[in-house]
């Protein structure tokens, strides 16, 4: 404010001509009144920074009304209004571009700290929720492994049991000399089968730990799923289940791990019998092309529901009762076949059946 009524007192004293001095002899620039003008911006950009577009608009009217009153009434030169309203219009415009710009820097200011403001809250948010994250893990592995010991106790626990009620009742039968052979050899076929389920159920459980690498050697898969069949044929037929067997004659060698894949057959066919309570068919096939060797096991079961196709090789994932099965078998054949570099695919539709295939990449004859 002192600042332009500074400059109005100076306007209107000074009006020293600069007609005569080069290069100011313009007839649109010819007094010392056109400098002093000039200065008026000081407090107008002033005005602007300090507050804003009102402040910038008030310091132009305040200008306007300086710069009239000389042209109406002591101005020598042609169009005195004009020249003072374009200096009017000048400044104000120069005024506005300041405020503006002091708008889009503050905007622009404010908009940087609330973005600094909300990453920091984000990047507070993203720590407690991976702090939240990884007690929710801790907490679902302490739930698996709870869930997976009593299971496995479970599982463990009944074979065992029914081992211990034959070897009383064998004893007992000694001891009673209604001892018969054929009575004692029923008596440890059971004995077998259950301490076979056992121990199937343990080495699933190291194989999963583990995950042994393959001892790779020429195989011949049809010989395997024979051997397989073998241990897992005995409860096919109380619940009337048909075998049907399609291993093709010419299926060439593999290289693999003849162990681990008798071991994923089993588990299939397992499955497959243990899916048709009330009879049904067991099919096995074997075929080859140029670059793989493909292995089926299809049953003519209850089959698997949509939701659960994802979940079958989840590890601890099963469908079982309680007490029929931990969920490994499939977790266990799933990585085996991985580490033999091949693949595991699954079909299946709800009450009429399901489809595992196996594709192992075939052996080729070196050329001689």
């Amino acid at each position: 404010m002192a600042l332009m009524v500074l400059l109005t007192f100076v306007y209107y004293v000074d009006q020293t001509s600069l007609a005569s001095l080069a290069p100011f002899n313009h007839s649109f620039f010819t007094g010392v009144h056109d400098l002093h003008r000039t200065l008026f911006f000081i407090p107008i950009v002033y005005a602007a920074l300090v507050f804003g577009v009102w402040g910038s608009l008030i310091a132009s009217f305040a200008f306007l009304c300086v710069v009239l009153p000389r042209a109406l009434l002591f101005s020598p030169y042609a169009d005195p209004i004009t020249r003072s309203v374009l200096f009017v219009i000048f400044a104000a415009f120069i005024g506005m571009l300041v405020a503006m710009q002091l708008i889009r820097v503050e905007s622009e200011r404010k908009a940087r700290a609330a973005l600094d403001k909300a990453y920091n809250e984000l990047s507070e948010y993203d720590k407690r929720l991976r702090e939240n994250q990884e007690q929710l893990i801790q907490a679902e592995k302490l739930a698996s492994m709870g869930q997976m010991a009593a299971s496995i106790a479970h599982e463990v626990n009944n074979p065992l049991a029914g081992v211990l009620i034959y070897t009383q009742l064998l004893a007992k039968k000694i001891n009673s000399d209604k001892f018969s052979k054929e009575g004692a050899l029923e008596s440890l076929a059971k004995m077998e089968a259950e301490l076979t389920r056992s121990t199937r159920l343990i080495r699933n459980l190291l194989d999963f730990a583990r995950q042994s690498p393959p001892a790779l050697r020429d195989v011949q898969v049809n010989d395997v799923l024979e051997r397989a069949l073998d241990l897992a044929a005995f409860s096919a037929e109380p619940k009337g289940i048909k075998i049907e067997k399609h291993l093709s004659p010419s299926l060439p060698l593999v290289t693999a791990d003849s162990d681990q894949l008798q071991q994923v057959s089993l588990n299939l066919i397992t499955n497959a019998l243990q899916a048709m309570p009330e009879g049904g068919r067991l099919t096995l096939r074997t075929s080859a092309d140029d670059n793989q060797l493909k292995i089926e096991v299809q049953d003519t079961g209850q089959g698997i529901s949509k939701e659960n196709m994802h979940k079958l090789f989840t590890p601890f994932f099963t469908t079982k009762e309680k007490g029929k099965g931990v969920g490994l078998g499939l977790a266990v054949a799933y990585g085996i076949i991985q580490r033999h570099k091949g693949r595991i695919e699954v079909q299946s539709k709800e009450g009429e059946g399901t489809t595992f295939t196996i594709y192992l990449p075939r052996r080729h004859e070196e050329a001689s």
